[in-house]
């Protein structure tokens, strides 16, 4: 798994590991093709590939010693912000990523952030809920890491938090959720309010057994926080900070308090995404792409291949007819065996 220590080097580990390999092979496309309607964008190997009506295709190609990560698909459909990782020290390139964003009939990327040094990171991009705007993390040489916000119209930047990560608005804007104090070990989740900068720490007293967290959303009636967590074992050093073990999807409700675990994965920090109606999560792990139910107590359902430390994104609905076919397809049994 990756260090939360330093996300950034690790990831580059990884990926020069990636590029040295040769990058992956070009992915069979029965077998890439994720059983949910709507559109989705996804990583494959070094790639970002698209998925809609039409079937699953490569919608962008990395550059020379470049991987695609953190698709996040405009309100609208039509656009996707992504982050370039430049692996290695090419020719008058440095180690670090930029933040893009790509026309979706059109493609073409257009970078909207570049870093300005060697081993500076943008992570997780989200876009507001007008189309105007993408808060990211942002982790820059020798100084703190925080959330920003850039205005993609007048290119203007703005802090909304610094000492955290992995922020999400809610679908009214007036809020984000993210992960504070990111390397202390033991973070915690916080929500924000953007109009006076309160803050509400969802588990104060650290009795939640799942932690350390990760990519936390709102769900679609802004009620409740979703989140990626493992099983919080006792930190011995500072290389282990952040190495808990396999990872599980959470909910928390935010008027009730209640914490629910919706799905037992056992993932190595899987990326997730919810449904425009937040009934339905799309879970993309090492092992295995899922479905979960976000409003009922059932088991996660395996439709489709997963992605080593792969990222997703995904605009759409399953409607119950749909949802139920989906179960039903999972535990059909091969024509030989029936």
């Amino acid at each position: 798994m990756r260090n939360a220590v330093s996300l950034s080097a690790a990831l580059t580990v990884f990926a020069i590991l990636l590029v040295g390999c040769g990058g992956a092979s070009e992915p069979d496309l029965p077998e890439r093709r994720i059983p949910v309607p709507g559109l989705l964008v996804y990583t494959v190997g070094v790639d970002l590939w698209i998925q809609d009506e039409n079937g699953p295709r490569l919608l962008i190609a990395a550059g020379q010693d470049q991987q695609l990560l953190h698709p996040a698909i405009s309100p609208d459909g039509t656009r996707v912000a992504y982050v370039v990782f430049q692996l290695t020290h090419a020719e008058g390139t440095t180690i670090g990523t930029d933040l893009a964003v790509s026309n979706i009939d059109n493609p073409a990327q257009r970078v909207v952030l570049a870093r300005d040094g060697a081993a500076e990171f943008v992570w997780n991009p989200r876009w507001t809920p007008d189309g105007e705007a993408l808060i990211f993390t942002h982790e820059p040489v020798g100084a703190p890491i925080s959330v920003k916000r850039l205005y993609l119209e007048h290119e203007t930047l703005d802090l909304l938090r610094e000492d955290a990560r992995d922020a999400a608005i809610d679908p009214d804007g007036s809020r984000i959720v993210f992960v504070s104090s990111p390397y202390s070990g033991d973070p915690h989740l916080v929500v924000r309010r953007l109009d006076d900068g309160s803050e509400t720490v969802l588990d104060p007293q650290r009795s939640w057994q799942p932690r350390p967290f990760r990519i936390p959303r709102f769900s679609a009636d802004g009620g409740s926080v979703l989140f990626s967590a493992g099983q919080y074992l006792p930190q011995v050093s500072a290389l282990a900070l952040g190495l808990n073990g396999p990872e599980d999807i959470w909910r928390f409700d935010l008027a009730t308090g209640e914490l629910r675990q919706l799905a037992a994965l056992g993932e190595d920090q899987p990326d997730f995404t919810l449904s425009e109606d937040g009934r339905h999560a799309l879970v993309f792990g090492a092992f295995g792409a899922y479905l979960i139910s976000t409003t009922s107590p059932e088991p996660a359902y395996a439709v489709a291949p997963g992605e080593f430390h792969g990222w997703i994104d995904w605009v759409g609905t399953i409607s119950d007819e749909e949802w139920a076919a989906i179960r039903e397809a999972v535990f059909e049994l091969p024509d030989a065996a029936q």
